[in-house]
C-alpha cells in the first residue's frame, strides 16, 4: 500500500507540472550569472515556486561537459558555448541574460609593459609567435577568442592558434601574466577592472590595451536543455520571470549594496575555502573592488539572429563545428511571452 501511494504521489505531481527535483543551475563566474544569484538571495525563485540549485563552475569546458553529460538543467553561456552545445545535443536559448553596455569595453588585453615592452595591439601583433613566451592567455573556443580574432585581423595580422594560451580559468588569467607565462591576457568584466586595480595596488605594474569597437555586444545567454523546457514550458518562464524581477531590483540598488551581499556570495562559491572575513578587507582587494562598476542590467530578451550566425560561420572556420545549426533550431523567443 505504502508503495502504491508513492506512485500515486509521483504521478499526481507530473500531472500538475510540479518538479520533482530543484531546478539545477550552472553559474559561471560572469555577469550574466549576477541576477540568478542575487535571484536566489532575495527570494524571487521561491516567490514563483521554483527551488534552484545553484552549481558553480568556474571552467568553461566544464559548465559543456556537465550540461552535454545532463547534470544540469540550464547554463549561463557564451553565444560561442551555444553553437557549440547545438553541434553535441539540443540547447535551448530562451532569452539573453546580460548584454554589455559599451561593446568597446566588453574585453579588456592586459600586459605588463615594463616585462613584456609592449605597449600597443601593434606592439602584440608584431611581437606574436615570434617566441613561445609572446601568446594572448585566454578560453579558447569562447566569444573572447572570437572577439580577439577580429581584433588581430584588424591589425593585418591572421589569427593563427598558436598566437594562444588557452585558459578557461579567467581568476587566473591576470596571474599568468604578472609571472611572465604568457605576454598579454584577454578579461571581460569585472575582471578586467578588478585585475588592473588589484595589481595596481601591489605594484604589479598591469596595463589596459585595445579597443574592441567594431565588435558587437556579445551577450551572455540563458540556455536551457530542450528537453527540460518541453517538459517542463512553464517553469522556465518562471525562471526568465524571476531572472529579470532580480536584474531589474538589481539596476535599483547601490553598488555598496550590491558588492555587499555579492562579493561573500561568489568566494563561498567560486573560492570554496577563502574567509570572506578575511578577504574583503585586505586593502589591495578593497581597492579593487572599489574600483568596479556595477552595469546596467536589460530585461531578458531574444539573441539577434545575425551574431548567433555571425559566431556560427567563424566556428565553422575555424573549426570547431562541422555543420550550420539553424538560428529557429536553437533559439526562440517563446518563454518571453
Amino acid at each position: 500500500m505504502r508503495k502504491l501511494s508513492l506512485v500515486l504521489v509521483f504521478l499526481l505531481l507530473a500531472v500538475a507540472g510540479v518538479l520533482p527535483q530543484p531546478l539545477r543551475v550552472s553559474l559561471s563566474p560572469v555577469l550574466g550569472s549576477a541576477p540568478v544569484l542575487f535571484g536566489v538571495e532575495w527570494g524571487f525563485f521561491d516567490h514563483e515556486g521554483l527551488e534552484v540549485e545553484l552549481i558553480p563552475l568556474a571552467s568553461q569546458r566544464d559548465r559543456l561537459f556537465a550540461f552535454q553529460a545532463g547534470q544540469v538543467d540550464v547554463v549561463i553561456a557564451d553565444v560561442t558555448s551555444v553553437v557549440l552545445l547545438a553541434a553535441q545535443g539540443e540547447p535551448l536559448v530562451v532569452a539573453t541574460a546580460y548584454v554589455p553596455e559599451d561593446p568597446a569595453k566588453q574585453f579588456t588585453v592586459l600586459v605588463q609593459q615594463e616585462y613584456s615592452g609592449i605597449s600597443s595591439i601593434e606592439d602584440l601583433a608584431a611581437a606574436l609567435g615570434t617566441r613561445s613566451f609572446f601568446r594572448i592567455a585566454l578560453p579558447l573556443q569562447s566569444d573572447i577568442e572570437y572577439a580577439t580574432d577580429v581584433v588581430l585581423e584588424s591589425h593585418g595580422l591572421t589569427p593563427d592558434p598558436r598566437f594562444y594560451f588557452g585558459q578557461d580559468n579567467l581568476f587566473i588569467m591576470a596571474s599568468m601574466v604578472i609571472y611572465g607565462v604568457v605576454a598579454a591576457a584577454v578579461l571581460p568584466e569585472p575582471y578586467a577592472s578588478y585585475s588592473l586595480k588589484f595589481a595596481e595596488a601591489e605594484g604589479l605594474g598591469l596595463t589596459a590595451l585595445g579597443d574592441f569597437s567594431g565588435i558587437p555586444p556579445l551577450p551572455h545567454l540563458i540556455v536551457f536543455q530542450r528537453r527540460y523546457a518541453e517538459e517542463h514550458p512553464e517553469a522556465v518562464r518562471k525562471f526568465v520571470s524571476a531572472f529579470g524581477a532580480a536584474a531589474e531590483r538589481m539596476n535599483e540598488e547601490t553598488k555598496e549594496g550590491l558588492l555587499s551581499l555579492g562579493a561573500p556570495e561568489v568566494l563561498r562559491l567560486f573560492y570554496r575555502g577563502q574567509n570572506p572575513d578575511e578577504v574583503l578587507v585586505h586593502p589591495s582587494v578593497l581597492a579593487a573592488i572599489e574600483a568596479l562598476s556595477v552595469p546596467y542590467f536589460q530585461a531578458p530578451t531574444v539573441l539577434p539572429k545575425g551574431i548567433y550566425d555571425a559566431i556560427q560561420r567563424w566556428a565553422i572556420e575555424k573549426g570547431y563545428v562541422r555543420f550550420e545549426h539553424p538560428y529557429e533550431e536553437v533559439v526562440t523567443d517563446e518563454y518571453l511571452k
